[in-house]
């Protein structure tokens, strides 16, 4: 009888796995901007958006390190709507009811372009508020110690009376970057 049960379960545990993935609080809950202005509409939240390309060491390294610390992965799932933006992506994307393609000419999707500063370059993460307006581009990889500090700086809306500097000498731990 212990066999026929073990028999029966075993086809139950198969599915638990990407259940328990979908859920999982130690990774990042990544989703499209669309998605993340749809959630924003009911359940206003700041959205970080990671601009990355597949061919970007950097992007990796970032994805591989800074987004894997459970005190990151945590803190970005309970204060902010998390996007990834392949600024390649083929895909037409809609974001605030316009329609962004591909342009071969520039080789960006032209929504990355609005998440991005003048130089360009990945990664790029960029900060949106509750109205989905940018209010911080910031370039290039970020170690854990200095994603914290950014994460903060914005999730507590310390950027409303404090400059980035200031903000950072006030803090007890600097990282180095």
């Amino acid at each position: 009888m212990r066999k026929i049960i073990f028999i029966l379960f075993i086809p139950i545990l198969g599915f638990l796995p990407e259940t328990f993935a979908q859920a999982s609080p130690d990774v990042i809950r990544w989703m499209s901007i669309s998605e993340a202005e749809k959630l924003s509409k009911d359940h206003p939240k700041k959205i970080l958006v990671d601009v990355y390309t597949d061919w970007c060491g950097w992007c990796k390294k970032l994805d591989a390190t800074t987004y894997k610390d459970p005190a990151i992965v945590k803190f970005m799932n309970e204060n902010f709507y998390a996007v990834k933006l392949n600024a390649e992506s083929r895909d037409q994307i809609v974001f605030q009811g316009q329609e962004y393609q591909f342009d071969p000419s520039k080789r960006i999707n032209t929504v990355a372009a609005m998440f991005l500063n003048d130089q360009g370059g990945y990664p790029t993460t960029t900060f949106l508020d509750e109205k989905l307006q940018v209010i911080s581009v910031i370039p290039g990889y970020l170690a854990t110690p200095m994603m914290q500090n950014v994460l903060h700086y914005f999730a507590e809306n310390h950027y409303l009376t404090t400059d980035w500097n200031s903000y950072l000498s006030s803090i007890s731990t600097v990282p180095k970057q």
